[in-house]
């Protein structure tokens, strides 16, 4: 059972693809600007004189967990973008594909060529110099007849 989709649908579907991947960079930019705040803040509080020792060590801890965590989203943006570049990648070659086969298919009948008549003379002319051509390099007089066996009495 196959299941066919119409224009408008396949239309649709795409608008709502892009539609969603548009609302995922917006919001993993507004999540890349707060965890950088983040990161500021916590490398300012680990160099500042007037954290306690103890403190110190967490602030730096939670600056690299939250670089690690940037970094993470970092990865899943590359990601995503390479999943987009594919389906473009995809997408030229399934035309490509379909354009040689319509190419091919173009190829594949003989093109019907009408001569014009002065092409029509000029070729039987130039087919009747060839065979006079021909008959000119035979010694005069001379011409090819079938050789018979001669006749004798027979046994």
């Amino acid at each position: 059972m196959q299941v066919t989709m119409d224009e408008d649908e396949v239309r649709d579907e795409v608008e709502v693809k892009n539609s969603i991947n548009a609302w995922r960079q917006s919001e993993r930019k507004i999540m890349i600007e707060t965890v950088q705040d983040l990161i500021q803040t916590s490398h300012k509080y680990a160099k500042s004189q007037y954290t306690p020792n103890a403190q110190r060590v967490r602030w730096t801890k939670l600056a690299g967990q939250l670089i690690w965590y940037k970094d993470q989203i970092l990865k899943n943006f590359s990601l995503e973008a390479m999943t987009v570049q594919l389906e473009a990648l995809q997408k030229r070659m399934i035309e490509s594909e379909e354009q040689r086969e319509r190419q091919s298919m173009s190829r594949n009948y003989q093109t019907i060529v009408f001569r014009k008549p002065e092409e029509k003379k000029a070729e039987e002319a130039q087919n009747a110099e060839n065979s006079k051509d021909s008959k000119s390099d035979d010694p005069e007089g001379a011409k090819e007849v079938p050789w018979k066996m001669p006749e004798g009495p027979s046994l």
